[in-house]
């Protein structure tokens, strides 16, 4: 953050303190216990590595490159390296010795040699490269973001190296390719990654993006963006919303000027919900589900409604986060008092409680978000709460969901409830 924003600094020589202070006399640390990733670790060799490699390459990147405990640190990765058997675990290894490196000016014979091992882990699919792990990622990520974190991971190491080019590229080409139709990655840390890597791959040559670019839908709307270097790196929407349906569409970009620029086109729109793609009965195959009732459909401007909600994972395992998205009926208010005292029952639960939590809730225009903790196989989590009908209306909620927070592939669906208030 210190790039981009004033930081106090000793914010940063207290936790770096905190750090060395955790270190272990072998120049390791020791990986978390309890924790998501902690279940598909007990399959690595050396589970202290992959910690190791993060907090090197942390306190490298802080400035500590010269303190005694972080070579030490550094010896333990490259005394140990052999013991690396995850492209995962290859990837933290890589980014601290090429963190290391750098302040050196060059890069050394092993770091060359680590490099070399993670670019012939990569894995092709055409044109795109990318690294699979099979273990969770520290954020308990799996299955397509654990592979998006993976491959960030292994980008930004050869861009930052300038080495294998060629993978690197083709690990660029992999990330867009799994950008979201919101132009995130699917998870917050899987985005952090990928846009290390993206924004890494651009520094290159970025003094000299000086380019006109005018979009255009089908030869009518059109809107013109100037890019230079002090927007190169930022973000920018383009939204035709006059979209001829069941036909096709044609959208043209043209560039005036010079500069390697990305782009995604994406495109938004409803179906009825009998003609979507929707969770039916509960099958062998479904990974988790959620269930909404109203004690009532049908009722008078005042009264209210008690919804009871019940998530349940299929799959092994346990999803440390996951998040609940429950549709609220317009014309609705939320009794937040029920979701409060939801809350409160949690927070003083034993250390070894083995059930899930409700831990905070939050409240949007049409949606009531509740971030529950610990849930996993064979331990549903049921709630209730209360919804208060303020005006005569005859709607339906938007449809409820609920997903593991770090793998949203791992998600449940209900349909939308009718629901009529009279006078």
């Amino acid at each position: 953050m210190s790039e981009v924003y004033n930081v106090d600094r000793t914010i940063l020589e207290r936790a770096a303190e905190w750090l060395l202070g955790q270190q272990s006399g072998d120049g390791s640390w020791e990986s978390d216990q309890g924790l998501v990733h902690e279940s598909t670790w007990q399959n690595l060799q050396n589970d202290r590595l992959p910690v190791t490699a993060y907090i090197v390459w942390s306190l490298i990147e802080a400035g500590y490159y010269d303190d005694a405990r972080v070579v030490s640190g550094l010896d333990y990765i490259k005394e140990n390296y052999v013991q690396a058997d995850d492209p995962y675990v290859v990837t933290l290894v890589a980014n601290a010795l090429v963190a290391a490196d750098l302040q050196d000016g060059e890069m050394s014979s092993f770091t060359e040699g680590v490099l070399d091992e993670l670019a012939s882990m990569a894995q092709y699919d055409g044109d795109a490269a990318f690294w699979s792990s099979d273990v969770a990622t520290f954020m308990g990520s799996e299955g397509q973001t654990g592979s998006i974190e993976t491959t960030g991971l292994g980008a930004f190491a050869l861009l930052r190296a300038n080495r294998h080019p060629e993978i690197a590229n083709a690990a660029l080409t992999y990330l867009v390719r799994q950008k979201d139709s919101f132009g995130t990655w699917h998870s917050t840390q899987a985005t952090v990654m990928a846009l290390k890597a993206m924004l890494e791959s651009v520094k290159v040559g970025a003094e000299d993006v000086n380019a006109s670019v005018t979009v255009s839908l089908n030869g009518g709307q059109v809107q013109t963006l100037s890019i230079d270097p002090e927007n190169f790196d930022v973000v920018q929407l383009v939204s035709f919303d006059d979209v001829s349906p069941g036909g096709q569409n044609q959208v043209m970009i043209e560039v005036d000027g010079k500069g390697e620029l990305m782009y995604q086109i994406s495109g938004a729109y409803y179906l009825p919900w009998v003609d979507a793609i929707a969770q039916g009965e509960t099958g062998e195959d479904e990974l988790v589900s959620i269930k909404v009732d109203y004690d009532r459909t049908e009722l008078h401007v005042d009264d209210t409604v008690q919804v009871d909600v019940r998530v349940e994972l299929y799959k092994d395992g346990r999803a440390e986060w996951a998040l609940i998205d429950l549709g609220i009926p317009p014309g609705f208010s939320v009794k937040t008092e029920d979701l409060s005292a939801l809350v409160n029952r949690y927070q003083d639960v034993p250390e070894d409680y083995g059930l899930p939590t409700v831990e905070r809730f939050e409240l949007t225009g049409r949606q009531v978000l509740v971030y529950i903790g610990g849930l996993s196989h064979g331990n549903p989590l049921s709630f209730s709460y209360r919804l208060q009908a303020k005006f005569p209306i005859v709607a339906q909620t938007p449809a409820s969901s609920v997903y593991d927070y770090y793998n949203p592939d791992v998600n449940g669906e209900q349909a939308p409830i009718a629901i009529v208030v009279n006078p």
